[in-house]
């Protein structure tokens, strides 16, 4: 295996790709493959900056989406509505888990298809 030097970036640079990657649409990996930055590297910045920075305008919240861990700050009005529509989709969720809920039961009473794992079964022997 070979071992990569250990490279220092100034503070400055540091800033400077944070600014960019929260002004951009790019995922943490994108951000740091366009700037030559290891991608573990990065995230931890990205991490510390989280922790560290204060937000005048009101609370810092984290989106919940895998392809983009962006900041925002929201008004207590913008929060507001962000709660309903999470509260929406929490509702159409749980509708779609019931839903599939009762097509399993369905298909395993009326196809006799064992679809769910039984508790206290034994492993296979494949």
């Amino acid at each position: 295996m070979v071992r990569r030097e250990r490279r220092f970036y100034t503070t400055e640079f540091k800033a400077y790709v944070l600014e960019a990657y929260h002004n951009s649409d790019e995922s943490i990996s994108e951000t740091a493959q366009r700037f030559g930055i290891g991608r573990d590297t990065f995230s931890s910045w990205v991490y510390r900056g989280r922790l560290s920075s204060t937000s005048k305008k009101g609370v810092t919240l984290s989106r919940s989406n895998s392809d983009s861990m962006k900041e925002e700050s929201l008004s207590p009005e913008a929060m507001s509505e962000r709660i309903k529509v999470l509260e929406r989709e929490l509702s159409t969720e749980k509708m779609r888990s019931e839903s599939l809920s009762k097509m399993i039961e369905i298909a395993e009473h009326e196809l006799h298809i064992d679809i769910r794992k039984k508790t206290g079964a034994k492993p296979s022997l494949r």
